[in-house]
């Protein structure tokens, strides 16, 4: 479990890279545009290191990555269509609020309930996203509409990854995912956007950065994460990106760590951590419908 939560914590903090990179280039590339060229490179990548381990793939792998590739197009095209009007910061806040939502999913079709110590953890750490990018000068735009769209989907593919990782191979699903992600975002861009191929040497450097760190290490390692952890407390673990995304604009970008940040990011920990606690269980037994 513990080697499970690292990994979890581990993913998230790379994909906490991407708010950042997709602000750069959504500037000059059309959103579909970026993520089908990020995605199908990804692809290519994984099938070129795991070719074997997919020709083995069965249907239920096949058809797992599939549909968790469509509800995460959701997620990343309504991110990428924020991203145009609004600010990387509040895109990670609002989608990565997701976490929230879980456990009433969990609740809806699994009869699972939280824990106290869980349901504590989870308005621990909404109470430090708050705090993180609602203090003084934070502004709500007309792009945080997409970005509460890809929240919801972003709790549905939690939830969905929980229990897909757990029927077929991890792995597989997740390499399926990212190539039905390319797929669709190229039909999407082929048929809405000018497409074309990165033009300059920064603008591959952003799509290659998009494509290894956060796409194949973020998204493919998710479900094979997620095998072993429920998906509340699995959930929990994206409150981590918007503490990531501040960690980079202060590395990269240079922005200040304000007491509000440093405050949010403490909650956030708290309430990562509790549920690890002696005698904290982590969410209860689940009776099948």
């Amino acid at each position: 479990m513990r080697q499970a939560e690292l990994l979890m914590a581990a993913v998230i903090l790379a994909r906490s890279t991407s708010f950042v990179v997709s602000k750069l280039a959504v500037a000059s590339l059309a959103p579909f545009n970026i993520l089908a060229v990020r995605f199908l490179t990804a692809y290519q990548i994984l099938f070129l290191l795991f070719r074997r381990r997919v020709w083995r793939a069965d249907r239920r792998d096949v058809r797992d990555g599939v549909l968790l590739g469509l509800v995460y197009t959701g997620v990343m095209g309504c991110e990428m269509l924020g991203l145009r009007t609004a600010e990387s910061s509040l895109a990670s806040l609002i989608e990565n609020s997701a976490f929230i939502l879980v456990p009433f999913l969990e609740i809806a079709f699994l009869r699972r309930y939280p824990k106290r110590a869980v349901v504590i953890g989870i308005v621990l750490a909404f109470a430090g996203l708050l705090v993180l990018h609602l203090g003084p000068g934070a502004a709500l735009n007309a792009g945080t509409l997409f970005f509460f769209a890809g929240m919801v989907f972003y709790a549905l593919a939690i939830f969905l990854t929980g229990v897909f990782a757990r029927e077929g191979d991890p792995l597989l699903v997740g390499i399926f995912q990212i190539g039905t992600m390319g797929v669709v975002s190229l039909l999407v861009s082929l048929l809405f956007e000018d497409f074309r191929l990165p033009a300059s040497g920064a603008e591959w450097g952003m799509i290659l950065f998009l494509a290894l760190v956060c796409s194949v290490f973020g998204f493919t390692l998710q479900p094979v994460a997620q095998r072993t952890l429920p998906a509340d407390r699995a959930g929990m673990f994206s409150a981590l990106n918007p503490v990531g995304a501040v960690f980079w604009g202060f590395l990269v970008l240079g922005e200040a760590l304000t007491p509000f940040k440093l405050a949010g990011a403490a909650l956030i920990l708290a309430g990562l951590l509790l549920p690890l606690l002696p005698g904290r269980g982590r969410s209860s037994s689940a009776k099948n419908i």
